[in-house]
């Protein structure tokens, strides 16, 4: 049985007052998911200590102006994220991860890390 709080004696203005509280009270307890912890920019701190060590785009400058599969023969110290024509791409810094920018045929224009 349901009882709404008229049945137990608030006064209707309260009800309204009430439900927006708790409608309230209840949004504030959602937490988004996060599928990466940690800052978007990494301090100066781990950089100078050698914590980060970068994205291996130094020994595959090479690759500039082949089919970006060709990266699937090098091992690579972090990440891969291939760049395509008009494809949004988020701002986040991972130094060790490597983008390579592609044009509409995969081939790679540019190798950079970040």
């Amino acid at each position: 049985m349901v009882r709404f709080l008229s049945d137990i004696g608030f006064p209707s203005g309260l009800r309204f007052a009430h439900a927006l509280i708790l409608c309230s009270a209840l949004s504030g307890c959602f937490v988004p998911p996060m599928s990466r912890v940690g800052p978007a920019i990494v301090p100066p701190m781990m950089l100078a200590s050698g914590q980060v060590r970068g994205c291996g785009q130094d020994q595959l400058t090479h690759l500039a102006g082949k089919p970006f599969t060709e990266l699937a023969n090098y091992r690579l110290p972090g990440h891969l994220r291939v760049l395509r024509p008009g494809q949004g791409v988020t701002r986040d810094l991972m130094p060790d991860r490597l983008n390579a920018q592609v044009d509409g045929s995969g081939v790679i224009l540019h190798l950079f890390c970040g």
